[in-house]
């Protein structure tokens, strides 16, 4: 079989070639991507995604305080000094009366009152029916629900108290609305803000593209389970993820008994929204957010009215000051997003990897550090888009940069093995391969054989045709030679114009038909050589040596593969001998 050798290219053409050869990036940064996607889909890099994004939380600057919010906190010396949990009703009447005698623009009662609490519950109807502006709770959603007070209930003023929490138990979406067989319900949050926005005009309104809306200066599209770093989360009803504003000191807090006592400026109060909640740690209405760090040692709770006073200020501050909404990437693109970094990956070890083979500093310690680097800027560039409002995923493309340079790693050091121990002319093993495998051989009882083959008059075909078709002569012979052997055996270039191949668990006579299949092989490539003696194509001759490796043999201290090696060359001397193009067999008592 002929092999047909293409012109030579031009230098620009043949670079391009030998560069795109070399460059598994098409290969591997596509395949990595495609399992990290895998992995990310059945949920196993979910919860590192989740501590990334709460540790840009933790290390966002911090943002100033909402002066549209205040908080009415019911603490634990709050309980102490009423006495009493939940408060009486009379209690919580005279704080809603003295907190709307100053005309704040909405009240939130995050306190589910569904029976009477003794005395002055008579004195609460009459104030929830007296406050317009007042929205009462209730939980709809979830294993515990609790019902709405009857008459804030009548008036069609209750929101939804629920608050949606990840498998880890942290927060970190707000629900805005939910569906409870035919009735939808506003969130808390999304209630106490569409209400303080009324007096500045702004409502929703239908957005571009189905389930958004424009509210002000914001865009609101809801939340999907595969958006950011999650992988198929709860996104029932119309969620929002959870831009918060902050955990402590972001709002303007008033304690209970400050209110009871009349003792706040009443600045603090007008026209903002106020909500009313337990902040008291024995009540237990606290959830972990991304503020709460174990790893440092402290879990920081944050009070269920403090993350609805979140809510309300991230749709405020959205609605009215622009700012972002926190988005998460989803779909196509977080597909796409990961595949960047793959390529990001493979590019820079591989790049690194070759700059070092070039310069003989064989080392892996530049490359590794480049891919450190690339991870770095992977976060950083994270980081800023999380700033900007955009949630992309951490964790996937970090591990795509690392099983890529992993990959390429793996690529270099076998390429590095391959032009060890091949030649890189015939791609067959070379000299120094040929005798470490030898040299194990040799010592594995059973039947070895040894065909040296020596291409017929060579030297006067270099003489004839030149040393490149020299070259390429002596390549489609190494392509013979394989192809006649079985997948076994070991074929080499023993020197110059020399091949080997060891044939193992074979006799003599078998190892003979190899050798014969060999010559036969060589001969049907009808490489023209007008030169030769021995006919006028290229032709090959072949010394076999066989042996058999038995206990005494392999227990010989001066037994070793030159033995086999001397034999088959003075076979091979023999076939030269008698007028070449044959094989000859010696075999080894």
């Amino acid at each position: 079989m002929r092999i047909h050798l293409k012109p030579k290219q031009s230098p620009d053409r043949r670079s391009w070639r030998s560069r795109l050869q070399g460059w598994p990036l098409l290969v591997i940064a596509p395949g990595v991507a495609a399992l990290i996607t895998g992995l990310s889909s059945i949920g196993w890099l979910e919860p590192v995604e989740w501590m990334t994004f709460d540790l840009f939380f933790r290390r966002r600057p911090p943002e100033p305080p909402d002066h549209r919010i205040t908080v009415v906190t019911i603490t634990d010396q709050d309980i102490t000094n009423i006495g009493q949990w939940p408060i009486p009703d009379k209690l919580l009447a005279r704080a809603l009366s003295h907190l709307h005698a100053h005309r704040p623009r909405v009240i939130g009662l995050d306190l589910y009152r569904d029976f009477p609490v003794e005395p002055g519950h008579q004195e609460l109807l009459r104030s929830f029916q007296s406050i317009p502006n007042l929205i009462g709770v209730q939980r709809a959603f979830g294993l515990q629900k609790v019902p709405p007070p009857p008459v804030l209930d009548q008036l069609n003023r209750v929101a939804d108290a629920s608050i949606p929490e990840d498998g880890d138990k942290r927060v970190r979406r707000a629900l805005l609305t939910g569906e409870e067989g035919d009735r939808v319900y506003q969130g808390l949050g999304l209630a106490l803000a569409l209400k303080y926005l009324e007096k500045e005009q702004i409502i929703p309104l239908p957005g571009d593209q189905p389930h958004t809306y424009r509210l002000g200066l914001a865009r609101i599209e809801p939340f999907r389970g595969g958006d950011g770093g999650y992988t198929n989360a709860d996104d029932l009803g119309y969620q929002l993820l959870l831009n918060y504003r902050g955990s402590d000191g972001v709002f303007q807090t008033i304690t209970l008994t400050e209110v009871l006592q009349n003792r706040f400026q009443a600045d603090w109060v007008k026209d903002r929204v106020i909500l009313i909640g337990t902040t008291a740690e024995s009540v237990k209405d606290l959830f972990l957010t991304p503020y709460g760090d174990e790893s440092a040692g402290y879990t920081n709770w944050t009070s269920g009215v403090i993350i609805h006073a979140n809510i309300v200020s991230q749709i405020l501050s959205a609605a009215q000051d622009g700012r972002p909404l926190l988005r998460g990437v989803s779909g196509f693109s977080k597909h796409l997003w990961v595949m960047i970094w793959a390529f990001a990956g493979v590019g820079t070890s591989w790049q690194l990897l070759q700059a070092n083979w070039v310069h003989k500093r064989l080392t892996y310690g530049s490359a590794i550090a480049g891919i450190w680097l690339v991870s770095g800027g992977l976060v950083v560039i994270s980081y800023l888009f999380f700033l900007n409002g955009w949630w992309f995923p951490v964790a996937a493309p970090v591990f795509a940069v690392n099983c890529a340079a992993i990959v390429c790693f793996a690529y270099h050091s076998y390429k590095l093995q391959h032009f060890a121990y091949f030649d890189g002319l015939t791609q067959v093993a070379n000299r120094r391969y040929f005798d470490l495998h030898l040299a194990r051989q040799v010592y594995r009882k059973g039947t070895l054989s040894l065909i040296l083959c020596d291409v017929d008059y060579f030297k006067l075909y270099n003489d004839t045709y030149g040393h490149p078709a020299g070259d390429r002569c002596l390549q489609q012979v190494a392509f013979a030679i394989r192809r006649a052997v079985r997948w076994k055996d070991f074929v080499a270039r023993y020197g110059g114009e020399e091949f080997a191949v060891i044939i193992p668990a074979l006799d003599a006579k078998d190892a003979v038909h190899i050798a014969e299949r060999i010559t036969e092989q060589v001969r049907q490539l009808k490489l023209p050589h007008q030169a030769s003696k021995a006919a006028d194509h290229v032709t090959i001759s072949c010394g076999v040596a066989t042996v058999e490796i038995n206990a005494q043999r392999f227990n010989s201290a001066g037994w070793s593969g030159g033995h086999l090696i001397a034999a088959a060359d003075q076979a091979l001397y023999q076939a030269k001998a008698e007028g070449r193009n044959r094989v000859i067999l010696n075999q080894l008592e």
